[in-house]
């Protein structure tokens, strides 16, 4: 007991780590071969069921209303959220294959050859088809914005491009 609440630090979290402790050694009592090691075969008992508390408890934590608040949403701008449907529409006009390849393999995060495996063909041809779609979607948002800015911003627009196309990604 003066071990699981030393490991703890808590008198209640140190009751519950005995009492798995025991039930874990009742249970497992038979696999014990020598009576003089039962004493440290408790000890481990314990130790694990410290560590595996422990690991559960890393997962869980306390909620603050404060905190959430402060978190920064990816999308709580309007221009990043016209970038995002820019894309999408861009991906949507891509052809089949090409939009396959591109989101299972940018936004999905698969591998070439699971890519390869589920649109068939050779691992060649899924590298085509995203360097094609890549550049179709390059060239798509590109006329876009040399559309939609005046022609100094276009420029600098147009450069930025392929950063956002880059970026995209970690944006999603």
């Amino acid at each position: 007991e003066r071990f699981c609440r030393t490991m703890t630090r808590n008198n209640d979290e140190a009751k519950d780590v005995l009492s798995e402790t025991l039930l874990e050694a009742y249970r497992s009592f038979d696999t014990l071969k020598n009576d003089k090691a039962f004493l440290s075969f408790l000890f481990t008992i314990a130790v694990r069921m410290y560590k595996r508390r422990f690991r559960k408890q890393r997962f869980i934590g306390e909620y603050d209303e404060n905190q959430v608040q402060d978190i920064n949403d990816a999308h709580d701008t309007q221009e990043a959220d016209t970038y995002i449907d820019l894309l999408y529409d861009a991906i949507d006009r891509l052809p089949d294959k090409q939009r396959e390849a591109i989101i299972m393999f940018e936004l999905l995060d698969l591998p070439l050859e699971d890519i390869r495996r589920v649109q068939g063909g050779t691992l060649s041809a899924v590298k085509v088809r995203l360097m094609r779609a890549r550049q179709k979607l390059t060239a798509m948002l590109r006329s876009h914005f040399d559309r939609q800015t005046p022609a100094s911003a276009a420029r600098s627009q147009t450069q930025n491009t392929s950063l956002f196309l880059s970026g995209i990604r970690e944006t999603l």
